[in-house]
């Protein structure tokens, strides 16, 4: 008995997870974020956070 595979979207197409996959990675970053700040100090979790903005800041954008 053979079974044949019918996709529902064409072949050569994938969903676009971007957006979810933003929300989820600011979500984590600001849990690590104020994690940071209640163990150390507000003075860390600021000083991290401008260190993520200036190292997301050199990675060159994709129009």
């Amino acid at each position: 008995m053979h079974m044949e595979y019918k996709p529902r979207q064409p072949t050569g197409r994938a969903e676009d997870y971007t957006t979810p996959f933003l929300w989820a990675a600011g979500l984590v970053l600001f849990i690590g974020l104020c994690v940071l700040w209640f163990a150390h100090s507000f003075l860390a979790a600021l000083v991290s956070a401008g260190f993520l903005r200036a190292g997301i800041a050199r990675i060159p954008r994709r129009d």
